[in-house]
């Protein structure tokens, strides 16, 4: 009893907080229309008949309404697995419509809204449409993989998400709105044509070169996601079952460091984020121990993709 209570307080919780709004769609009006001329034709010639078809087909689509609305009723929707991107391209995450209801779901599609400054008559163009949902069994989940455009450097909401659909007749078009406050981050665009900077340290002009693995050996450390694995010692986490990574000294020369100071005869502040993000990729490809050096912070040299995402991160996050 006490279990029956919890679900239907719950349910008139979220019919409060989730609305489902429908209109009819062009079919809707047509399937109208002809309601109309057929109940003129039945009062025009007095025919019983066609009262009773035109009064069945209306109920009809009253029904449908009622199974259109239920549709989406108890939806609801997760973000997961949000991954990181550069600008101006696609951002990734895992979406989980979760159906809540004892019946099955049809046809359900998602949007996202790309834009905010239209007016509330214009709903229909500030999404735009991004997966499709056959069917989802009941209080069953289905997941599927969303990318968005990634537009603006930072931490970029993902705004709202829109389900809605047709079902079952296709002459309502119903939905409901998710706001989100998940984001994803957006690194600075990869975009330059300098090469590395020739240096080492902060000013000292020196040649570098990749690591070749002619590295002195300079002990343990515990094991970092994302770095090679190749540099994990297997035989002493077979003593102890601890994931450990070899740590290595690097020889004099092998250091690079990527300052503010090599962009600095740049004006635009995105163009120099996006050379020093540029310079990242390259440094990180190229095998080298690189490090950042930009106002407020500084991060010093390592390699793999935990240390990549660290600095690139830092770029994402930087203000004046």
């Amino acid at each position: 009893m006490t279990a029956v209570i919890r679900e239907i307080w719950q349910r008139w919780q979220k019919s409060r907080t989730q609305r489902i709004y429908m209109i009819p769609t062009r079919y809707g009006y047509g399937y109208a229309g002809l309601l109309l001329l057929m109940l003129l034709g039945a009062i025009n010639y007095d025919n019983s008949l066609g009262h009773l078809l035109c009064f069945l087909l209306a109920s009809l689509g009253h029904v449908a309404m009622h199974h259109s609305h239920r549709n989406l009723r108890d939806l609801d929707i997760s973000i997961t697995a949000i991954e990181p991107t550069f600008c101006l391209q696609h951002a990734r995450f895992m979406l989980n419509v979760i159906n809540q209801d004892d019946r099955d779901s049809f046809h359900i599609s998602i949007a996202h809204q790309h834009k905010q400054d239209l007016p509330r008559w214009q709903f229909i163009k500030a999404f735009n449409p991004l997966h499709t949902i056959e069917h989802i069994s009941a209080n069953n989940n289905h997941s599927c993989s969303i990318t968005i455009p990634a537009l603006t450097r930072g931490w970029q909401p993902i705004n709202k998400l829109r389900l809605s659909s047709n079902y079952p007749l296709g002459i309502f078009f119903s939905w409901t709105v998710y706001s989100q406050q998940a984001q994803v981050l957006v690194y600075p665009q990869a975009k330059g044509t300098r090469s590395l900077p020739m240096h080492q340290g902060l000013g000292k002009q020196a040649q570098y070169r990749p690591k070749t693995g002619d590295e002195e050996f300079a002990g343990l450390r515990r094991y970092r996601k994302g770095e090679p694995l190749h540099r994990i010692a297997w035989k002493a986490m077979a003593r102890d079952d601890v994931m450990r990574s070899k740590h290595f000294a690097s020889p004099e020369g092998d250091e690079l460091w990527l300052s503010w100071q090599d962009v600095s005869d740049i004006i635009d502040l995105e163009s120099k984020l996006s050379q020093l993000c540029q310079w990242l990729l390259q440094a990180e490809t190229g095998g080298y121990l690189y490090g950042l050096d930009i106002p407020g912070t500084r991060i010093e040299p390592d390699s793999g993709k935990t240390h990549q995402h660290h600095c690139l991160k830092s770029l994402a996050l930087y203000h004046d």
